[in-house]
Order: structure tokens, then sequence, then C-alpha cells
């Protein structure tokens, strides 16, 4: 890449699996359930995005790897929503936190990614940072081709946690 952002630093998050809703009409009723059920079997989730359109709530969530067995046990006695469940293979968060974040950070980022053919199961932003959802076998190219793309500051020990 020609161009590069100032980055602060960047995080991962690995060891997670994916859970992704398939059929949009989930209801709040339904998800309320869910999450209170990971609330009360104190069930992390490492990020958490989702939505109300036209056809009804919509998630996806990361949590620990060794979590899926209990999440899975939880959706048993719903099977509405036990339906309307998809776990994915092993994926990692990787974050990225840009000195003043903007648009072109974001577009940056898709674009490296997109070029490196690293395949993206979802990402989200706030004010200060991007987080995407990876395979867990691309972290590796993903973190070097967004140091690429960033301009990291002097400090090392900031650049991966």
């Amino acid at each position: 890449m020609n161009e590069t952002i100032p980055m602060e630093g960047m995080k991962v998050s690995g060891d997670l699996v994916r859970v992704n809703v398939v059929d949009a009409s989930l209801t709040e009723e339904l998800l309320t359930g869910f999450l209170k059920g990971l609330t009360e079997n104190r069930v992390n989730m490492s990020l958490f995005i989702g939505g109300k359109g036209s056809g009804g709530m919509q998630f996806t969530c990361c949590v620990a790897a060794p979590d899926q067995d209990r999440l899975k046990t939880l959706t048993e006695p719903i099977p509405h929503l036990k339906a309307c469940l998809e776990f994915s293979a092993p994926v990692d968060l990787l974050s990225v936190f840009p000195h003043q974040f903007n648009l072109k950070a974001l577009g940056l980022s898709l674009m490296a990614l997109g070029k490196a053919h690293i395949p993206l199961h979802g990402f989200c932003s706030s004010l200060s940072a991007l987080t995407f959802i990876t395979d867990h076998a691309d972290l590796g190219l993903a973190s070097s081709v967004l140091q690429e793309s960033f301009n990291l500051h002097a400090d090392p020990s900031r650049t991966l946690c």
C-alpha cells in the first residue's frame, strides 16, 4: 500500500467461535432469553453485533471456543432459537486503534484485507477501534497486512496485545 494511517496499537482476541443468526425472524424475547442464559451461566462474549431489521432481530457474537458446548446446551430447551443459530469454525478478533478514527482508516483496512484475500466474517467500529472477525488460520497474515497499512507508533509494546 502506498498510504499509511497512524495507529495507536493492535489487539488480538483469539480462540473464539462465532455464533450467527441464520433466521431473521428471531424475536426480541428469544434474544433476551439467549442473553439472559449467557449471563446466568457466565458465558462471556468478546463481541456482540446486533440489530433489528424488517425481518426481526439479527445478531452475531463471538464467545470463547471452550464455551461452545455450554452455549449449545443452553439453547436445547428453546428449539426455535437452537434452529436459527449457526456456529462457525475458530475465529479471532483483530482490533486496530487508529489515531483519530476516520472512514479512510476503515476503507484502507478493508482494501488491504481484500487484496490479501483474507475472509472477513464481520467487522464493527467505534470512535477508537476497528474490529475485524477473521478465520483463526488467517490471523498472522491479517495482522501483518494491517500493520503494513498503518503507521504504528515506535513503542513495540503497543503493537500487539
